[in-house]
Protein backbone atom coordinates (compact mmCIF):
# COMPACT_ATOMS: atom_id res chain seq x y z
CA UNK A 1 0.00 0.00 0.00
CA UNK A 2 2.69 2.38 0.76
CA UNK A 3 4.64 1.51 -2.26
CA UNK A 4 1.75 2.33 -4.16
CA UNK A 5 0.56 5.58 -2.44
CA UNK A 6 4.07 6.49 -3.38
CA UNK A 7 3.98 5.89 -6.85
CA UNK A 8 0.41 8.24 -6.78
CA UNK A 9 2.16 11.04 -4.70
CA UNK A 10 5.02 11.09 -7.51
CA UNK A 11 2.57 10.83 -10.04
CA UNK A 12 0.65 13.79 -8.85
CA UNK A 13 3.75 15.78 -7.87
CA UNK A 14 5.11 15.03 -11.54
CA UNK A 15 1.74 16.49 -12.79
CA UNK A 16 1.74 19.15 -11.18
CA UNK A 17 5.38 20.06 -12.61
CA UNK A 18 4.44 19.80 -16.02
CA UNK A 19 1.36 21.76 -15.27
CA UNK A 20 3.74 24.62 -13.60
CA UNK A 21 5.91 24.53 -16.37
CA UNK A 22 3.31 24.74 -19.22
CA UNK A 23 2.17 27.50 -17.70
CA UNK A 24 5.42 29.09 -17.36
CA UNK A 25 6.18 28.40 -21.02
CA UNK A 26 3.05 29.77 -22.45
CA UNK A 27 2.73 33.07 -20.23
CA UNK A 28 6.78 33.81 -20.48
CA UNK A 29 7.30 36.53 -23.29
CA UNK A 30 9.17 34.85 -25.51
CA UNK A 31 9.20 37.97 -27.56
CA UNK A 32 11.17 40.01 -25.93
CA UNK A 33 13.71 37.10 -25.09
CA UNK A 34 14.06 36.42 -28.77
CA UNK A 35 14.00 40.41 -29.63
CA UNK A 36 17.27 40.86 -27.22
CA UNK A 37 19.20 37.46 -29.15
CA UNK A 38 18.68 38.75 -32.54
CA UNK A 39 19.77 42.27 -31.57
CA UNK A 40 23.16 41.00 -29.37
CA UNK A 41 26.21 42.50 -30.31
CA UNK A 42 27.99 40.41 -32.12
CA UNK A 43 31.40 41.83 -31.49
CA UNK A 44 31.17 41.61 -27.95
CA UNK A 45 29.96 38.41 -28.61
CA UNK A 46 33.17 37.37 -30.29
CA UNK A 47 35.16 38.70 -27.52
CA UNK A 48 33.88 36.93 -25.23
CA UNK A 49 34.36 33.33 -27.21
CA UNK A 50 37.58 34.15 -27.34
CA UNK A 51 37.85 35.21 -23.42
CA UNK A 52 35.85 32.16 -22.70
CA UNK A 53 38.20 29.91 -24.98
CA UNK A 54 41.48 31.04 -23.49
CA UNK A 55 39.83 30.27 -19.77
CA UNK A 56 39.97 26.64 -21.08
CA UNK A 57 43.48 26.67 -22.42
CA UNK A 58 44.69 28.06 -18.68
CA UNK A 59 42.48 24.88 -17.30
CA UNK A 60 44.47 22.41 -19.48
CA UNK A 61 47.71 24.47 -19.03
CA UNK A 62 47.82 24.35 -15.51
CA UNK A 63 47.09 20.52 -14.97
CA UNK A 64 50.05 20.02 -17.89
CA UNK A 65 51.94 21.43 -15.19
CA UNK A 66 50.62 19.85 -12.05
CA UNK A 67 51.36 16.57 -14.25
CA UNK A 68 54.45 16.79 -16.58
CA UNK A 69 56.81 16.52 -13.35
CA UNK A 70 56.45 13.38 -12.72
CA UNK A 71 54.64 11.96 -15.87
CA UNK A 72 56.31 13.72 -19.04
CA UNK A 73 53.82 14.52 -22.22
CA UNK A 74 53.03 17.26 -24.52
CA UNK A 75 51.06 20.45 -23.78
CA UNK A 76 49.08 19.56 -26.93
CA UNK A 77 48.16 16.46 -25.53
CA UNK A 78 47.30 17.54 -22.39
CA UNK A 79 45.19 20.27 -24.13
CA UNK A 80 43.37 17.95 -26.00
CA UNK A 81 42.45 15.61 -23.51
CA UNK A 82 41.38 18.90 -21.31
CA UNK A 83 39.21 20.21 -24.29
CA UNK A 84 37.46 16.70 -24.75
CA UNK A 85 37.12 16.36 -20.64
CA UNK A 86 35.27 19.52 -21.26
CA UNK A 87 33.28 18.62 -23.80
CA UNK A 88 32.15 15.56 -22.14
CA UNK A 89 30.69 17.21 -19.51
CA UNK A 90 28.88 19.00 -21.22
CA UNK A 91 26.88 15.77 -22.96
CA UNK A 92 26.49 14.04 -19.68
CA UNK A 93 24.46 14.59 -16.62
CA UNK A 94 26.90 13.05 -14.75
CA UNK A 95 30.95 14.40 -14.38
CA UNK A 96 32.26 12.21 -16.93
CA UNK A 97 35.00 14.79 -18.05
CA UNK A 98 37.27 13.70 -15.87
CA UNK A 99 37.26 10.20 -16.78
CA UNK A 100 37.52 11.13 -20.37
CA UNK A 101 40.65 13.64 -19.42
CA UNK A 102 42.19 10.63 -18.12
CA UNK A 103 41.15 8.08 -20.13
CA UNK A 104 43.03 10.69 -23.23
CA UNK A 105 45.78 11.62 -21.77
CA UNK A 106 46.72 7.57 -21.07
CA UNK A 107 46.25 6.61 -24.49
CA UNK A 108 47.80 9.52 -26.33
CA UNK A 109 50.83 10.98 -24.17
CA UNK A 110 51.80 7.62 -22.40
CA UNK A 111 50.68 8.97 -19.09
CA UNK A 112 50.34 5.97 -16.00
CA UNK A 113 46.90 6.24 -15.03
CA UNK A 114 47.61 6.25 -11.41
CA UNK A 115 49.91 9.52 -12.12
CA UNK A 116 46.90 11.14 -14.53
CA UNK A 117 44.15 10.39 -11.78
CA UNK A 118 46.17 11.91 -8.84
CA UNK A 119 47.19 14.68 -11.32
CA UNK A 120 43.11 15.47 -11.55
CA UNK A 121 43.01 15.90 -7.78
CA UNK A 122 45.89 18.29 -7.49
CA UNK A 123 44.02 20.21 -10.07
CA UNK A 124 41.20 19.92 -8.30
CA UNK A 125 42.90 21.59 -5.03
CA UNK A 126 44.61 24.17 -7.24
CA UNK A 127 41.42 25.33 -8.99
CA UNK A 128 39.84 25.04 -5.19
CA UNK A 129 42.65 27.32 -4.12
CA UNK A 130 41.91 29.43 -6.99
CA UNK A 131 38.84 29.99 -5.93
CA UNK A 132 38.97 30.97 -2.82
CA UNK A 133 41.52 33.56 -3.89
CA UNK A 134 39.06 34.25 -6.54
CA UNK A 135 36.22 35.33 -3.59
CA UNK A 136 38.63 37.19 -1.56
CA UNK A 137 40.14 39.60 -3.93
CA UNK A 138 37.08 39.98 -6.64
CA UNK A 139 34.30 41.19 -4.03
CA UNK A 140 36.95 43.65 -1.69
CA UNK A 141 36.30 46.14 -5.06
CA UNK A 142 32.95 45.83 -5.26
CA UNK A 143 29.32 46.94 -3.55
CA UNK A 144 27.83 43.36 -3.50
CA UNK A 145 25.05 41.79 -1.15
CA UNK A 146 25.67 40.76 2.70
CA UNK A 147 25.56 37.26 1.78
CA UNK A 148 28.46 37.58 -0.61
CA UNK A 149 30.15 39.81 2.09
CA UNK A 150 29.25 36.48 4.31
CA UNK A 151 30.57 34.30 1.84
CA UNK A 152 33.81 36.45 1.23
CA UNK A 153 34.31 36.52 5.03
CA UNK A 154 34.40 32.36 5.56
CA UNK A 155 35.99 31.25 2.19
CA UNK A 156 38.84 33.76 3.76
CA UNK A 157 39.37 32.36 6.81
CA UNK A 158 39.78 29.21 5.26
CA UNK A 159 42.44 30.08 3.39
CA UNK A 160 44.16 31.46 5.56
CA UNK A 161 43.48 27.95 7.46
CA UNK A 162 45.09 26.42 4.80
CA UNK A 163 47.89 28.20 3.84
CA UNK A 164 48.50 27.94 7.02
CA UNK A 165 48.93 24.21 7.70
CA UNK A 166 51.11 24.11 3.95
CA UNK A 167 53.34 26.50 5.40
CA UNK A 168 53.27 24.15 8.70
CA UNK A 169 54.10 21.37 6.48
CA UNK A 170 50.00 20.20 7.97
CA UNK A 171 49.77 17.95 4.66
CA UNK A 172 53.39 16.43 4.73
CA UNK A 173 53.39 15.40 8.15
CA UNK A 174 49.69 14.05 8.20
CA UNK A 175 51.05 11.58 4.72
CA UNK A 176 53.72 10.60 7.29
CA UNK A 177 51.63 9.52 9.73
CA UNK A 178 49.76 6.66 7.26
CA UNK A 179 50.72 3.12 7.48
CA UNK A 180 53.89 2.67 5.28
CA UNK A 181 51.46 0.72 2.25
CA UNK A 182 49.59 4.14 1.88
CA UNK A 183 51.99 5.73 1.77
CA UNK A 184 53.88 3.84 -1.09
CA UNK A 185 50.41 4.43 -2.93
CA UNK A 186 50.07 8.12 -2.15
CA UNK A 187 54.00 8.81 -3.65
CA UNK A 188 52.53 10.41 -6.76
CA UNK A 189 50.40 12.05 -5.47
CA UNK A 190 52.55 13.87 -2.74
CA UNK A 191 54.98 14.58 -5.40
CA UNK A 192 52.99 16.30 -7.77
CA UNK A 193 52.20 19.07 -4.67
CA UNK A 194 55.59 19.68 -3.09
CA UNK A 195 58.36 22.15 -3.82
CA UNK A 196 55.69 24.94 -4.91
CA UNK A 197 54.62 22.95 -8.00
CA UNK A 198 50.76 24.42 -7.32
CA UNK A 199 51.68 28.02 -7.57
CA UNK A 200 51.38 28.51 -11.27
CA UNK A 201 48.64 26.33 -11.37
CA UNK A 202 46.98 28.07 -9.20
CA UNK A 203 47.26 31.33 -10.73
CA UNK A 204 46.16 29.85 -14.16
CA UNK A 205 42.90 28.94 -12.54
CA UNK A 206 42.33 32.47 -11.03
CA UNK A 207 42.79 33.50 -14.76
CA UNK A 208 40.09 30.99 -15.20
CA UNK A 209 37.76 32.40 -12.78
CA UNK A 210 38.70 35.90 -14.27
CA UNK A 211 38.15 35.11 -17.40
CA UNK A 212 34.59 33.47 -16.67
CA UNK A 213 33.72 36.74 -14.86
CA UNK A 214 34.69 38.42 -18.27
CA UNK A 215 32.44 36.31 -20.29
CA UNK A 216 30.01 36.77 -18.09
CA UNK A 217 29.62 40.72 -18.25
CA UNK A 218 30.49 40.44 -21.81
CA UNK A 219 27.25 38.25 -23.01
CA UNK A 220 25.55 40.56 -20.54
CA UNK A 221 26.55 43.42 -22.28
CA UNK A 222 26.16 41.91 -25.88
CA UNK A 223 22.68 41.18 -24.99
CA UNK A 224 21.87 44.64 -23.65
CA UNK A 225 21.49 44.08 -20.15
CA UNK A 226 22.42 46.80 -18.06
CA UNK A 227 24.67 45.46 -15.51
CA UNK A 228 27.62 46.66 -13.08
CA UNK A 229 30.52 44.32 -12.54
CA UNK A 230 28.83 43.51 -9.02
CA UNK A 231 25.75 41.89 -11.03
CA UNK A 232 27.84 40.28 -13.16
CA UNK A 233 30.02 38.39 -10.28
CA UNK A 234 26.94 37.81 -8.94
CA UNK A 235 25.58 35.86 -11.74
CA UNK A 236 28.73 33.66 -11.91
CA UNK A 237 28.27 33.15 -8.64
CA UNK A 238 24.69 31.88 -8.36
CA UNK A 239 24.66 30.33 -12.03
CA UNK A 240 27.81 27.95 -10.36
CA UNK A 241 26.23 27.15 -7.03
CA UNK A 242 23.32 25.99 -9.15
CA UNK A 243 25.00 23.86 -11.56
CA UNK A 244 26.69 22.11 -8.70
CA UNK A 245 24.78 19.01 -9.28
CA UNK A 246 24.18 19.24 -12.97
CA UNK A 247 20.55 17.51 -13.59
CA UNK A 248 20.99 18.21 -17.09
CA UNK A 249 23.54 17.90 -19.69
CA UNK A 250 25.04 21.32 -19.46
CA UNK A 251 22.90 22.39 -16.97
CA UNK A 252 20.48 23.57 -19.80
CA UNK A 253 17.34 25.26 -18.14
CA UNK A 254 19.43 25.51 -14.96
CA UNK A 255 21.86 27.76 -16.03
CA UNK A 256 19.16 30.26 -17.55
CA UNK A 257 16.60 30.01 -13.92
CA UNK A 258 20.09 30.38 -11.91
CA UNK A 259 20.91 33.49 -14.08
CA UNK A 260 17.54 34.99 -13.43
CA UNK A 261 17.72 34.59 -10.19
CA UNK A 262 20.98 36.13 -9.66
CA UNK A 263 19.97 39.24 -11.82
CA UNK A 264 16.60 40.07 -9.85
CA UNK A 265 18.37 41.69 -6.93
CA UNK A 266 19.69 44.03 -9.79
CA UNK A 267 16.37 45.07 -11.40
CA UNK A 268 16.87 42.81 -14.30
CA UNK A 269 13.49 41.53 -15.97
CA UNK A 270 13.43 37.62 -16.68
CA UNK A 271 13.32 38.09 -20.12
CA UNK A 272 16.18 38.86 -20.63
CA UNK A 273 18.06 36.98 -17.86
CA UNK A 274 16.84 34.45 -20.33
CA UNK A 275 18.61 35.44 -23.06
CA UNK A 276 21.68 36.45 -21.76
CA UNK A 277 21.60 32.49 -20.48
CA UNK A 278 20.98 31.31 -23.84
CA UNK A 279 23.58 33.28 -25.33
CA UNK A 280 25.99 32.62 -22.58
CA UNK A 281 25.31 28.53 -23.04
CA UNK A 282 25.32 28.98 -26.72
CA UNK A 283 28.70 30.42 -26.29
CA UNK A 284 30.54 28.02 -23.55
CA UNK A 285 28.89 24.96 -25.40
CA UNK A 286 28.61 24.85 -28.84
CA UNK A 287 32.01 25.70 -29.68
CA UNK A 288 33.71 23.54 -27.04
CA UNK A 289 31.30 20.60 -28.66
CA UNK A 290 32.35 21.12 -31.96
CA UNK A 291 36.56 21.55 -31.36
CA UNK A 292 36.09 18.31 -28.88
CA UNK A 293 34.79 16.33 -31.71
CA UNK A 294 36.89 17.53 -34.26
CA UNK A 295 39.47 16.32 -31.25
CA UNK A 296 38.34 12.68 -30.84
CA UNK A 297 38.11 12.21 -34.61
CA UNK A 298 34.40 12.57 -34.39
CA UNK A 299 33.71 10.04 -32.08
CA UNK A 300 32.73 12.50 -29.22
CA UNK A 301 29.30 10.63 -28.57
CA UNK A 302 30.21 7.26 -28.77
CA UNK A 303 33.12 8.27 -26.34
CA UNK A 304 30.81 9.78 -23.78
CA UNK A 305 28.56 6.44 -23.96
CA UNK A 306 31.78 4.61 -22.82
CA UNK A 307 32.44 6.52 -20.10
CA UNK A 308 29.18 8.03 -18.58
Amino acid sequence: MKSRAGRWLGWLLGLVGVGLALNFLTGFPWHVTLAALLGADRWLLVIALVVNLSSLVAKGWGWHLILKPVAPHSWRVAQEANLVGAAVNDLSVAVAGEAARVHLIVQRGGVQTGAAVSSVVWTRVAEGLALALFLVMAPSVLQLEPWLRAVQSAVGLALVVVLLLAWGRGWGSLADRLPASLRSRLGVLRAMGTGGRLVWPTAFGLYNWAAQWATYHLVLRATHVPVSLAASFTALIVVNLGGLLRPTPANVGVTQAALVVGLLPFGVPPEQGVAAGLALQGLQVLPVLLLGAMATGWRLLKLESELA
